[in-house]
Parts: structure tokens; C-alpha cells; sequence
């Protein structure tokens, strides 16, 4: 009990103030029993003027007397899921631990598992409570006091609603893997935690150096005997091979082989030679269409009919550190998530999209080359169409889900629309002032793809579909309901790297009839 040294108990009030007591005078009953319990008689003037006297010293206890300590809770057995488990049940929470809680790491002894080492992705794992691999802001906000408890109060601040906007980078209104780790990781200081998942985002064999020579199915350099530096398979030079497999740097997010930088921030654009760009000629050429639509004539009402084809000048590919880091996370995070949703049976089987055509085209062009996408989270090659200044400007930056649907418009909702055409793409490039037009080719995640060939889709499903829901991108096939062409439709920015940047002349165009039906109208 904690003792107040002017408070004693008294027959008429309790326990209370002694100067409130009114029985007789203070010289009566309760200040005698005071001064008798302390045996302390200098006390007597101080109580008498209504001083509160110093706090004495706390009695001590026998041993006998002591309180004994409560025993610790049993030990709990630790969440086979871990930093995955997406059961929230508070029976659940309560007899199973989890890498947030204190006694995970005795839970996983007594489980007999070896614990998660506690990095960003692993809290990012915990917060996300729908598994959807991105975290609104009371996601955020309900976690941060286990964070705190686990780490100490002094590492995170109050999430107020400007410190939810500048985390949200692109603006669509959830905070991806690497958007979190921007915020996170300068006050946690805590590693990315990628090195588990890597094995899942790099699909070219180890060691491999597959030739870029056009159409070459050499898969790796092998020195001629009598000339090292031809290779004995193919007898194409050395450098028209890949480089050496750079999966055993120190990067948590390994770069692409075939890339000029292997380590440390860069920002380039690398020029490809000859032969590569012959191969983007050749890309250019297998997908495109005649099929004009009314896009074509809003967005270029000066030359509104089709091209009759288009002539490539010059490729850039683009060589960005920050956000390849940003896609590969993403991309490993989504391979992992989908993995992970099918052995638990939480989702159904992943649906493959293979017949995209400008991965079609490719595979078919590049041979082993194409093999470095991730067929398996539905990873492709796509157009997007722009200017050439906005095209380097967002190699040098990232997109923008702020400024989505500017160009294009918003029929699947406000988000990143891209093309397996170059014709459809080419509906919203741009001439410099030399009359040069540009797209980027660009790597995209396509992940649980939502299908619809509706002719008026409902744009706010859409995006509730894949900011909330179960899927990761929308395929709208305009193809089977208007004849023209299908779009890739993405809403968070880490699901799309653009890897190259086109540049092109359109030729003639093509005289197109005015024939009343359906084409003649179509989008």
C-alpha cells in the first residue's frame, strides 16, 4: 500500500484527511492513534498547523510478508505462419505467438521452428492483415503499437495524416513494400529482408551466359580451344555474350545480368547497338495493327488515320537502381504471396496469361533472352505511349498515379494503361520538335489478373478489385467486345519498370474509308 503521512484512519471519517476530522479535537482519538502507529512525537506540531509532514520511510516487510511476483504466463506455441498469418482471431492471437509479440522467439524453441529474423519485410508481412501485399492507413496505425512494445516508443512517431500522404508516393491511396520501407527503414534500421525470396525472382540459371547475337539459341559462353575468345558453341564473340551471373553481390535486389551497371545508386540510359535495336525493329513490326479506333482521332486530330508502319532510330534502356529495387521487390513479394495463397488454399490457382502478344513476338525475336521474365506472377513486356522528354522523365522518376488517365483516360479507372500493340500505344505518343515519337517498353507484374470484355465496365470496381481485393491488374478485352485492341491496366507503380525507351518515325499513313458499321467507331 502506498502511505500518505497526513492521512490516517479515523472512526468518524474512514481513512481520511486527519484536519477534517470533527470528532473532539485533533488532540483526540485520531491523532493519538497517528502518533502511536509511528511512535513519532515531533510530528505533533506539524500535523496541528495542517502541514503535511515529510514522507517517512517506507516499513519494511518480512520476508514472510513480502508479495511474491505473479508466475509468468505458460509459454505459447509459435504461429506456423508467422509474419504470413492472416488470422485474426483474438482466441488465435491469444494462444499462438507471432514475430511481433515478446515471447516469439521462446514459442518458436517450444515449437520447435526456426524464427523470422525481424526485418522490414517481416513487419510489412505482419501489418498486412489481407494479405494484399500493400497497407492502407489503419492497417498501418493498428500495428504501430505492437512495433513500439517490440522495438521501443522511441523509433516511430504518431502516423498523422501528412506523414500517410508523403508515404504514399504515387497517391493512390495504399502504401506497397518499398513505400514503407522509405518511411520505415532511416527510424528502424531494420535490413529489407529480401534475401529469402530472391531464389523466386531470378530465373536464369546460375552461371549462364546466354549470347545476344539475333536469334542465337546459345545459352552460354564456352572459350574455343583455339580461339578463347570465340565461343565454342555458337562462334559469336565474348561480348555479344550475357554477362556473368551477379546474384552473389551484396544486393538484396540482384540487377539484370545483361545491364551495363552491377552495384551501388545509378540512374543511366544506355544505348543499345545494331543488332539489338534490329530486334526492336522486328518487335515493332509483328505487333502491329491497322485496326484504327476514335482514340486515334482525339488525341492526334491532325493525322487521325493509322500508319502504314513505323521505323525504329535509336533504343535507350534504362538502367535505374531505385526503382529496379522497387520492382523487384514487388516482384517477389507477389511471387512468394501467390505461392503462398495456393498451399493454403486461400485463393484458387493462378490463372497464366501466355498469349500476350508482344511476349509472343518477343520470345520469338530475343529466344533465351525472353527467358528473364517470371511467367509464373504473369510478368510481362508492354507498351506505353508518351513523348520523348516524358518518356526520360519517367526513367529518370517513376510514374505517377496522380496524373493517370490525363492522356488515356479513365474507362478501367484512374491508373497506368499500357499495350501489347504498338499500334495502340502509338494513340498516344508524342512528336518532339524533329517529328520523333516515343514508347516504353516496359516490364510489368500482372500477378491475379481481372478479366472483363465488358463494353462499359464499372472503373470503381476495377480499382477496388486490386487496391482492396484479390487481384493485382486489370485485363480489359476490348478485342472480343469491339474488335480493336486489349489493355493492361495497373495501379500501383512498383508492378511496372520501364526497362526501354523507343524511339520511332511513323510512316504514311493509311487512307482510311469512312464506312458506316462497327469499326468505324470503335475504342
Amino acid at each position: 500500500a502506498v502511505w500518505l503521512p497526513w492521512r490516517a484512519f479515523c472512526p468518524s471519517l474512514g481513512f481520511g484527511p486527519l484536519r477534517n476530522c470533527s470528532n473532539a479535537s485533533m488532540d483526540g482519538c485520531c491523532l493519538e492513534g497517528y502518533l502511536r502507529w509511528f511512535g513519532r512525537e515531533d510530528l505533533r506540531t506539524n500535523l496541528l498547523a495542517n502541514e503535511p509532514p515529510p514522507e517517512p520511510p517506507s516499513p519494511s516487510l518480512s520476508s514472510s510478508s513480502q508479495l511474491q511476483p505473479e508466475p509468468p504466463p505458460p509459454p505459447r506455441p509459435a504461429c506456423l505462419n508467422g509474419s504470413r498469418c492472416r488470422n485474426r482471431d483474438p482466441e488465435h492471437r491469444a494462444t499462438e505467438a507471432h514475430p511481433l509479440d515478446r515471447d516469439y522467439a521462446e514459442g518458436c524453441e517450444l515449437s520447435q521452428m526456426e524464427p523470422e529474423t525481424l526485418t522490414l519485410k517481416v513487419l510489412f508481412d505482419c501489418t498486412d492483415e489481407d494479405g494484399s501485399g500493400r497497407l492502407s492507413c489503419d492497417e498501418l496505425r493498428a500495428s504501430l503499437g505492437a512495433i513500439r512494445r517490440l522495438l521501443g516508443d522511441e523509433h516511430l512517431p504518431e502516423l498523422t495524416d501528412e506523414a500517410w500522404k508523403d508515404m504514399d508516393e504515387d497517391g493512390n491511396g495504399v502504401v506497397n513494400f518499398s513505400e514503407f520501407c522509405h518511411w520505415a527503414g532511416p527510424r528502424l534500421g531494420l535490413p529489407l529482408g529480401m534475401k529469402k525470396m530472391r531464389h523466386k525472382s531470378t530465373n536464369i540459371p546460375h552461371g549462364r551466359t546466354p549470347c545476344n547475337a539475333m536469334n542465337c539459341p546459345c545459352e552460354e559462353f564456352v572459350p574455343s580451344f583455339l580461339q578463347s575468345h570465340r565461343c565454342a558453341n555458337c562462334r559469336h564473340k565474348e561480348h555479344l555474350h550475357m554477362k556473368p551471373d551477379r546474384h552473389n553481390s551484396a544486393e538484396e535486389v540482384p540487377f539484370p545480368d545483361y545491364w551495363a551497371n552491377a552495384e551501388g545508386d545509378f540512374t543511366t540510359l544506355v544505348p543499345l547497338n545494331k543488332v539489338e535495336v534490329s530486334q526492336f525493329q522486328k518487335l515493332v513490326d509483328r505487333t502491329y495493327s491497322s485496326v484504327y479506333t476514335k482514340d486515334r482521332r482525339k488525341h492526334n486530330p491532325t493525322s487521325p488515320n493509322v500508319p502504314q508502319g513505323y521505323r525504329v532510330k535509336k533504343v535507350l534502356r534504362n538502367e535505374n537502381s531505385h526503382n529496379w529495387r522497387e520492382y523487384g521487390c514487388r516482384r517477389a513479394e507477389l511471387l512468394t504471396r501467390m505461392e503462398e495463397e495456393e498451399d493454403m488454399g486461400v485463393r484458387g490457382p493462378r490463372h497464366l496469361i501466355s498469349n500476350v502478344k508482344s511476349m509472343v513476338a518477343w520470345r520469338s525475336i530475343a529466344g533465351v533472352k525472353a527467358d528473364r521474365m517470371e511467367e509464373q506472377c504473369n510478368e510481362w513486356y508492354v507498351f506505353h505511349g508518351t513523348s520523348p522528354d516524358a518518356a526520360q522523365q519517367i526513367c529518370a522518376t517513376d510514374f505517377q498515379i496522380r496524373a493517370a488517365g490525363s492522356n488515356t483516360g479513365t474507362l478501367y479507372g484512374r491508373g497506368l494503361y499500357f499495350a501489347e500493340c504498338i499500334t495502340k500505344a502509338d494513340e498516344y505518343a508524342r512528336a518532339d520538335t524533329e517529328g520523333s515519337f516515343a514508347v516504353l517498353m516496359c516490364r510489368v507484374l500482372g500477378g491475379r489478373v481481372l478479366y472483363t470484355a465488358e463494353e462499359e465496365p464499372d472503373p470503381e470496381h476495377m480499382v477496388n478489385s486490386c487496391l482492396e481485393g484479390p487481384y493485382d491488374s486489370v485485363l480489359g478485352d476490348r478485342e472480343a467486345c469491339r474488335n480493336t485492341y486489349r489493355e493492361f491496366v495497373f495501379f500501383d507503380t512498383e508492378d511496372v519498370y520501364p526497362e526501354y525507351i523507343i524511339h520511332y518515325q511513323r510512316l504514311a499513313p493509311i487512307r482510311r474509308k469512312t464506312v458506316p458499321g462497327r469499326l468505324a467507331s470503335t475504342s
